[in-house]
């Protein structure tokens, strides 16, 4: 049900800010609102070839740079040549499997003091951190 939640929300968000909704761009909101990983542009175009012929990786590239522009998604480079997707959702952390590349969600709220911390510390108005946990997931071990 959350999935179809963020395809509606997402839906809802596009079609506001005046963004015509073509078959491409519905399939790649569709498959962002219900992916279970945190896809890169070419496994999206790997999954989505088969039902659309004509979509390239520009098309792909392109719509995640618009459901990014309108906060639907984020951008995770994870220091990796190729970004990585998720749909938002609340603030949380990754940590991901060295072997396998697995990339799974956790939230801990006691790291937010980090930013209030160097607020103090360095007078900077700090906007966001990243912290990125590696290790071995349970499949690899």
């Amino acid at each position: 049900m959350a999935n179809h939640h963020r395809l509606q929300k997402g839906f809802e968000v596009l079609k506001k800010s005046g963004i015509r909704i073509t078959p491409q761009r519905l399939a790649i909101l569709e498959y962002m609102a219900t992916a279970e990983s945190h896809p890169t542009v070419g496994e999206i175009y790997k999954d989505l070839q088969g039902v659309l012929p004509s979509l390239t990786t520009a098309t792909i590239y392109s719509n995640l740079k618009c459901f990014k522009k309108y906060n639907l998604i984020n951008e995770l480079s994870f220091g990796e040549v190729c970004s990585r997707f998720e749909w938002t959702t609340s603030f949380h952390y990754h940590i991901r499997c060295e072997f396998c590349g697995k990339i799974v969600d956790f939230y801990y709220p006691k790291l937010m003091e980090v930013e209030e911390f160097a607020n103090i510390r360095t007078g900077f108005n700090v906007s966001h951190h990243f912290f990125e946990v590696k290790g071995i997931c349970p499949k690899c071990q």
